[in-house]
C-alpha cells in the first residue's frame, strides 16, 4: 500500500477467522486510489445473486473494530466519524433489511451489508452504495483492472486461505472487471 491504514484502536486479534462463499457478485471498480495507486479496488454487489459466488474471509471482531475499519475505508477524519458509526440499533436493523447505506460516510464503502449469520453472529461487509452500483452499470464509474500490487494481495489471500489455486485466483480476480454489472 502507498498509504497504510493504522488499523483498529483495539489491537486484539480476531476471535476467529474463516472462509465462506457468498452468492454476491465480486467486481473491481474505480480507476485510482490513494492507498494502491492506479487501478481498481474490490466491491461486492449488495444484492444477492444465486448465479454468482464470492470468496470472503470472515474475521470475528468487535463492533468497535468493525467501525474502525469502516471509518478508515471511507477516509473519514475522527471528528467526522462520530456521526457515521454503525451502532447496535443499526446492527439490529440490518439483520432484517440486509443493507444499510450510511450516507454520512460519503465514501466508496458507505453501504453495510448483512450476508447472513455464522455461529449466531451477523456477517457484515462494507461495499459501495446502491447509487454507485447504478453508476457502474451506466459506465459513469469505471470497472477496471486492479494495480499489480492490489491484485497480488487479493490472490495471496485467496491462495493462503486455501480457497483457490494461484491460477484460479488470478482468473477469479481477472473476471471481476470486464463483465458489466
Amino acid at each position: 500500500m502507498q498509504a497504510p491504514s493504522p488499523g483498529s484502536v483495539d489491537k486484539n486479534p480476531p476471535k476467529e477467522i474463516l472462509w465462506k462463499i457468498v452468492p454476491h457478485r465480486f467486481f473491481l471498480g474505480r480507476s485510482q486510489t490513494r492507498s494502491w495507486g492506479v487501478g481498481s479496488v474490490a466491491f461486492l454487489h449488495p444484492e444477492s445473486d444465486v448465479s454468482s459466488k464470492s470468496y470472503m474471509c470472515l474475521y470475528k471482531i468487535t463492533l468497535e473494530q468493525f467501525n474502525d475499519v469502516l471509518v478508515q475505508e471511507n477516509r473519514l477524519r475522527p471528528v467526522e466519524a462520530i456521526n457515521a458509526l454503525f451502532d447496535l440499533s443499526d446492527l439490529e436493523s440490518i439483520t432484517k433489511t440486509k443493507s444499510l447505506n450510511l450516507d454520512a460516510l460519503k465514501g466508496w464503502y458507505s453501504n453495510v451489508v448483512c450476508l447472513g449469520t455464522e455461529g449466531g453472529h451477523p456477517i457484515l461487509t462494507m461495499t459501495c452504495s446502491n447509487s454507485d452500483i447504478e453508476l457502474f452499470k451506466s459506465g459513469n464509474l469505471p470497472m477496471n483492472a486492479p494495480s499489480k500490487e492490489y491484485r497480488d494481495t487479493l490472490v495471496k489471500g485467496l491462495v493462503e486461505g486455501k480457497q483457490l489455486s494461484e491460477e484460479d485466483a488470478v482468473a477469479y480476480i481477472n473476471d471481476g472487471f470486464p463483465r458489466p454489472l
